[in-house]
């Protein structure tokens, strides 16, 4: 693992063989005064959690489940993109792992905070997400500091028990990436290293500075697209990416309409 940046403290890794879930024990440890730079990483969760209040599945073994803490200035409405440059880190990451790569197979992202694999045959499959939240403290220095824990699952293994356990989608793995085997530690490594420098970078320049590379790497972009909540059609039309504040565009008959909720449904049509 990389050193980190000269501004951020060393990280400090706490190992769990299992727990209930790694974001809320790193969140209860945020409020008692963990560092910045904590990451809480466990082989086993047994309630871990996803976006809009689902359970997140993870397989002890063939899955990857860790949070990280990282610390920012108490202005939420500049955090709007974070999941989004979380979910390309973890791209970015992966993509430098491993010199040989299985043909017609592409890891992408879903706004906002899905990973998918793309496969040749044309069907897709979800890899992980990306969970974030935030509480408010004092910093040492006695100022008001936003301390937030950023959840990362992946699927590293075939995981065939999380596979018979979800029928609404696809449910794929990052052994499908690469012909030979990469474990769960190197991806680890990997994606935290990646991770402390595009958070830093966006800690200085804000989601603007990614916006580009992850419209590059959306799955979705350029494809007719229904925004859905609780079973309801919003919006429908073509996906255009994201713009400059994270926000989601999709291209209907009345013009571009930007998405910024995140308790919706991303549908391909």
């Amino acid at each position: 693992m990389k050193n980190p940046p000269q501004n951020q403290s060393p990280l400090k890794i706490t190992r769990f063989d299992s727990c209930d879930s790694t974001n809320r024990l790193l969140l209860a440890a945020a409020e008692a005064g963990e560092p910045s730079g904590s990451v809480f990483i466990a082989r086993e969760q047994v309630s871990g959690r996803g976006r809009r209040g689902r359970h997140w599945l993870a397989a002890p073994g063939e899955s990857l489940t860790f949070s990280l803490l990282w610390t920012f200035e108490p202005e939420p409405a500049r955090l709007t993109g974070l999941p989004l440059v979380v979910g390309l880190a973890v791209v970015r990451a992966l993509a430098l792992l491993a010199a040989e790569r299985v043909d017609g197979v592409q890891l992408g992202l879903k706004w906002p905070n899905d990973l998918l694999l793309a496969r040749a045959e044309g069907s897709y499959a979800k890899v992980g997400g990306v969970l974030v939240e935030s509480v408010l403290r004092s910093s040492a220095h006695g100022q008001k500091e936003l301390a937030v824990v950023i959840g990362v699952g992946l699927n590293c293994g075939e995981c065939a028990e999380i596979k018979q356990q979800v029928s609404d989608q696809q449910v794929g793995s990052l052994s499908e990436l690469w012909p030979d085997h990469v474990s769960s530690a190197q991806i680890f490594d990997a994606v935290v290293d990646q991770l402390i420098i595009d958070l830093s970078a966006f800690r200085e320049r804000g989601f603007a500075a990614f916006s580009e590379a992850w419209n590059a790497v959306d799955l979705w972009r350029n494809r007719f697209v229904q925004i859905c909540e609780q079973g309801t059609v919003l919006q429908e039309g073509f996906c255009r990416g994201v713009d400059a504040d994270g926000a989601l565009c999709i291209e209907t008959v009345s013009g571009i309409k930007r998405i910024v909720s995140g308790d919706v449904s991303l549908r391909k049509v």
